[in-house]
């Protein structure tokens, strides 16, 4: 199957979607990331988006938290397997299991300091019913969602 073409899946058709590393190999983000977004089911409550990568939210975040979308994220950061913080014993170490808190903007605070810089970066982006209005989402256009209007003007 061909990750840049969805087409073959009707829409709503999935409870859970995993991107490993998609996102960052191939240039249109947020067409995939719409692509997802259009066969996950809206009526499962746990409906989910995961996408697994070593972009920070400077990088992916754009092209996440879009008006297009109407996702609650959450995002983790797991350091890779054997990282070990020098000079700290093992009780110092952030807890890997629970989201980080995001700024207004949905990137990581002025104060987080990362551990692990070859950490990989968890993306949970929920879907959320159209009809609940999310206040942390971009209206700024970019040339994706340019691309994902013409896109969708075509199929109708």
């Amino acid at each position: 199957m061909d990750v840049r073409d969805m087409s073959f899946f009707p829409d709503e058709s999935f409870d859970a979607v995993i991107d490993k590393g998609n996102a960052i190999a191939l240039p249109h983000v947020l067409f995939l990331a719409s692509q997802k977004w259009r066969c996950l089911y809206v009526g499962n409550k746990r409906a989910k988006f995961l996408l697994i990568t070593y972009g920070d939210p400077k990088a992916r975040m754009p092209h996440l938290n879009r008006s297009v979308f109407n996702w609650k994220i959450e995002l983790y950061i797991i350091p890779k397997p054997g990282f070990q913080k020098s000079g700290n014993p093992p009780s110092n170490v952030k807890p890997c299991l629970e989201p980080i808190p995001l700024s207004e903007k949905g990137l990581l605070p002025e104060d987080y300091i990362m551990e692990d810089p070859d950490s990989h970066f968890i993306y949970v982006c929920t879907k959320v019913d159209e009809s609940v209005e999310l206040s942390n989402k971009s209206a700024e256009p970019l040339a994706e969602d340019l691309l994902l209007e013409s896109l969708s003007l075509g199929k109708d």
